[in-house]
């Protein structure tokens, strides 16, 4: 997903712009590392809950997966990894039974009878484990990519790669699946309050108090330029003396922010949302010029409830201190 990785819009503010961009290695890392771990515990949960106990679902993972990177040319599976867990892909690189294997052909018998060597289990077991683990992978991967994935492999092996019947997928990937394909312009939420860069802070706090909101889009004409909270007037104005009657928005808006592309997918913007535990996800076009917004309602509306519950509840898992 083309989606920027900037700062995000479903918390209540950021810290003061020193702060932010004094972060040490260390705290970047931390960050780094925990969002690294939410998905990967997505991931597990998904294989859980399709019938896998946590310690066979890392042992699959690293079985399932190993085999089939020997049957997709390097290019290929280097695509499929960049948009996996890096946990996963680390797993991928721990693998003793696969490393240094080189691609080549072999079919559906010989794929599974080596997953069922690797795991000790019968064929049964193991078709039933590798569509377990395939499928969660087309969930965590764009569209794009798992077609891609699907056109390497030959007919007899396409049945592991496509998705399993409703009774083996999880809720989860009932809804993603509804969604596959649908443009974020389709079911975003078009008119949304924006304040001009020129507006004074007092301006801007009425207005949020009139909006009951706290962070509010900062646009020169359409173009985005900010996003302005009201953290960001009590912290970076407020707190340092300045004027709200006199000061800019510009002056203490925080400038880098999270958005998404309005031609883009929604279920791969719905599951940014869960990983990176976004509310909201402003929407711009290509020019980066503000089109809308992306919400849990809108989610909602095309997605399900469950989806959108399931999206909170990810979205509300207390994760590790982060100075943003």
């Amino acid at each position: 997903m083309a989606t920027q990785r900037e700062e995000n819009t479903g918390s209540a503010g950021a810290e003061p712009r020193g702060e932010r961009r004094g972060a040490t290695p260390e705290i970047r890392m931390q960050r780094s590392e925990s969002r690294a771990t939410q998905t990967y515990t997505f991931f597990l949960r998904d294989l859980e809950a399709k019938g896998l106990d946590r310690k066979l679902a890392e042992q699959a993972i690293q079985s399932v997966l190993c085999v089939m990177e020997q049957r997709l040319m390097s290019e290929e599976a280097r695509h499929m990894e960049a948009q996996l867990p890096r946990k996963v892909v680390a797993l991928l690189e721990r693998c003793p039974k696969h490393q240094g294997k080189q691609y080549r052909k072999f079919g559906r018998e010989e794929f599974l009878g080596m997953v069922s060597e690797d795991l000790g289990v019968d064929l049964k077991e193991a078709e039933r484990i590798t569509c377990v683990v395939l499928g969660t992978v087309r969930e965590h991967i764009s569209e794009g990519e798992a077609m891609d994935v699907l056109g390497q492999l030959p007919h007899e092996l396409r049945t592991l790669w496509e998705l399993p019947a409703s009774s083996m997928a999880s809720p989860r990937m009932q809804g993603g699946t509804r969604m596959m394909g649908r443009p974020i312009e389709q079911v975003m939420t078009r008119e949304v309050e924006v304040v001009g860069p020129d507006e004074t802070l007092r301006d801007v706090a009425e207005k949020m108090r009139t909006l009951n909101v706290g962070p509010i889009p900062v646009c020169d004409g359409q173009k985005l330029q900010g996003l302005i909270t009201d953290r960001d007037i009590v912290v970076r104005a407020v707190s340092q003396g300045m004027d709200p009657n006199t000061t800019p928005v510009s002056r203490v808006m925080t400038e880098e922010v999270e958005y998404c592309f309005a031609d883009e997918d929604v279920a791969v913007a719905a599951q940014r949302m869960r990983e990176e535990q976004l509310r909201r996800l402003l929407v711009v076009d290509r020019d980066k010029k503000l089109v809308g917004i992306l919400s849990l309602g809108d989610i909602s509306e095309a997605m399900g409830k469950r989806e959108a519950g399931q999206t909170l509840e990810a979205i509300s898992e207390p994760s590790q201190p982060m100075t943003h």
